[in-house]
């Protein structure tokens, strides 16, 4: 089985140790480098990219918000996975929307980032209960309520299954449809929420998850 390469990047050198002996203990997962700057991280993106970045959100040089975006325009194979402590509404919308993938906070455990690394790793998004209620909050701005939108029955189904971290193959088969099904209703979800692409969507299905579950 081919090893899930990781980049670990935070300022502080002793976190940058003690993650990396974390991860180097998971199965099936090495780290390639780590560095403490974004400058340093870029450079290590142009040499050799990962599949998995684990970054800090204050990076000095280059934030990780920037290098997210670089990240998803010019190596969307490379998933971004932000390890902070604390990180506030504003900068978790502005990381969704840069295309990071999952949110770990410093104050869970090691099976957690075990979790999260694993579940990026095959693209599907992460939230840590420490960071949960920030990515439930309303999107604001042109886009409409969120609450105001009624989707059919099958489509419900689908964002429902999406947002429990169901893969479209699985959730294929746990609706008995076709994979080619469910990509057409995963395409009218994002035409009816007005969401871009897939990764979009797929944070949309995981905080309407986190709503459901509220009620």
């Amino acid at each position: 089985m081919k090893s899930i390469r990781v980049v670990l990047a935070d300022p502080q050198v002793l976190v940058r140790a003690g993650v990396r002996m974390l991860v180097e203990h998971f199965r099936g997962m090495t780290v390639t480098d780590d560095v403490g700057t974004g400058p340093e991280l870029l450079e290590i993106l142009a040499e050799r990219p990962p599949d998995i970045v684990v970054t800090e959100m204050s990076l000095a040089g280059v934030s990780a918000i920037d290098i997210a975006r670089r990240i998803n325009r010019h190596l969307p194979q490379v998933r971004v996975l932000l390890l902070s402590v604390q990180i506030d509404n504003a900068q978790v919308q502005a990381a969704l929307r840069a295309g990071v993938l999952g949110f770990v906070s410093k104050a869970g455990s090691p099976a957690e980032l075990e979790i999260a690394l694993r579940a990026v790793a095959i693209g599907n998004p992460y939230l840590s209960p420490h960071l949960a209620r920030f990515a439930i909050d309303r999107r604001r701005g042109g886009r409409q309520d969120e609450s105001s939108v009624i989707l059919p029955a099958r489509q419900r189904e689908v964002l429902q299954l999406l947002g429990r971290g169901k893969s479209t193959k699985e959730v294929a088969a746990l609706m008995g449809l076709s994979v080619k099904t469910v990509e057409t209703h995963r395409s009218r979800l994002m035409q009816t929420l007005e969401l871009s692409n897939i990764n979009a969507l797929m944070h949309y299905a995981v905080r309407h998850e986190m709503q459901e579950g509220e009620h």
